[in-house]
């Protein structure tokens, strides 16, 4: 890799950072959303991904970037993060593709703005989560029809 030392420290600062973040947001949403350190490569989605507590009909995904250098290498640091919020859509002929709602990218120097898109995200997942409980949606019993309750 061909970053000088105070390269490679800013960047190592940085992504620890972000994961702190990430890992904030989790704890304060607990009981709303998933996280998982994912593979892109495999599961086609992001690095770090969060998900409804409930369901995975929808995400937040966030995928680190390189320069100079790809997976290949295991020294590589992040020097930029891309993020995308997705819900799965039906099409036509019935299958579910990922949709995107939202996405950005954000530098290293600043990437403050990609915790607040996640926090935001999670945050509308709760108000969903609730919303949802509050009017008994999601949480049917046995093939008991939907109706009114009182």
């Amino acid at each position: 890799m061909n970053q000088s030392d105070p390269d490679r420290e800013r960047l190592t600062l940085t992504m620890t950072a972000l994961d702190d973040g990430l890992k904030r947001i989790t704890q304060k949403y607990k009981d709303a959303v998933r996280f998982f350190y994912e593979d892109p490569e495999t599961f086609g989605a992001g690095h770090f991904v969060f998900y409804p507590e409930n369901d995975t009909r929808s995400r937040f995904a966030i995928e680190e970037q390189y320069t100079g250098t790809d997976w290949s290498d295991d020294e590589r640091l992040p020097t930029s993060w891309t993020w995308t919020a997705e819900r799965e859509v039906r099409q036509p002929d019935g299958r579910y593709v990922w949709g995107v709602e939202r996405n950005g990218e954000a530098r290293a120097e600043d990437f403050w703005p990609v915790l607040v898109e996640a926090e935001n995200w999670a945050r509308r997942t709760q108000n969903r989560t609730a919303r949802n409980a509050q009017f008994g949606i999601g949480h049917r019993r046995g093939n008991e029809p939907p109706a009114p309750r009182l």
